[in-house]
């Protein structure tokens, strides 16, 4: 009997982990050609898995689509969560503003990385344009848990201020660096951006005078 459960566990075991080698193949093929461009084909040949393989994980390329933004949703926000933290001790601590400046820090240096395709997210809704597609809804629930988050590292707001216009209003920002980073070569786009936000934070007299000065005057 235990016999059986160890064997059980280790076939279990290995399924999770031809699974995972579909999916980040997958993810990072969808990057670099597109979800149109890059054949089933291509995925389970460069995954080392037989087509049979593939589809007894994934009934049809879409069902694999959506997985990968799935898998891309859980580590971008756990990223995200994760980085903003860690660069808060590392160069905000104390400052009200820090929160949101290190989210703009965190995006700068994705940017910079050598695995930067664009947002994978907005790439697929320019793909599947058709909004009631289930991979677009995908997509835009995603950008709904962005701005959420945005909306969570604000500096503390007048109670006068609509606090889910402007993590709607900086969102764009992060979206538009994003975009002009992947289209036109910007790489200093998140910087920009969050020289915007700092006086959109100030238009809503958010922002101090130390970190206005330093981060857009100075």
């Amino acid at each position: 009997m235990i016999r059986l459960y160890v064997q059980m566990l280790s076939d279990c075991m290995m399924a999770s982990a031809k699974r995972e080698v579909i999916l980040q193949t997958a993810f990072r093929l969808f990057n670099e050609f597109g979800f149109h461009a890059t054949g089933i084909d291509r995925v389970h040949a460069e995954a080392g898995v037989s087509k049979a393989t593939m589809y007894k994980y994934f009934r049809s390329k879409e069902e694999l689509i959506h997985a990968v933004l799935a898998m891309r949703h859980q580590q971008f926000n756990a990223w995200i969560t994760e980085r903003v933290e860690a660069l808060i001790q590392e160069r905000y601590q104390g400052v009200a503003e820090g929160a949101l400046l290190a989210a703009f820090d965190a995006l700068d240096e994705w940017i910079h990385s050598e695995h930067f395709y664009g947002c994978s997210f907005i790439n697929a809704t320019a793909e599947f344009s058709d909004p009631g597609h289930p991979i677009h809804e995908f997509a835009c629930l995603h950008k709904q848990t962005v701005t959420a988050f945005i909306g969570q590292i604000m500096p503390p707001l007048s109670t006068q201020v609509d606090a889910e216009e402007l993590a709607r209003q900086l969102s764009l920002l992060i979206d538009g660096a994003m975009v002009s980073a992947q289209v036109s070569g910007h790489k200093d786009a998140a910087i920009r951006a969050r020289k915007m936000a700092i006086r959109l934070l100030s238009s809503y007299g958010a922002v101090s005078d130390s970190v206005m000065k330093e981060e857009v005057l100075g």
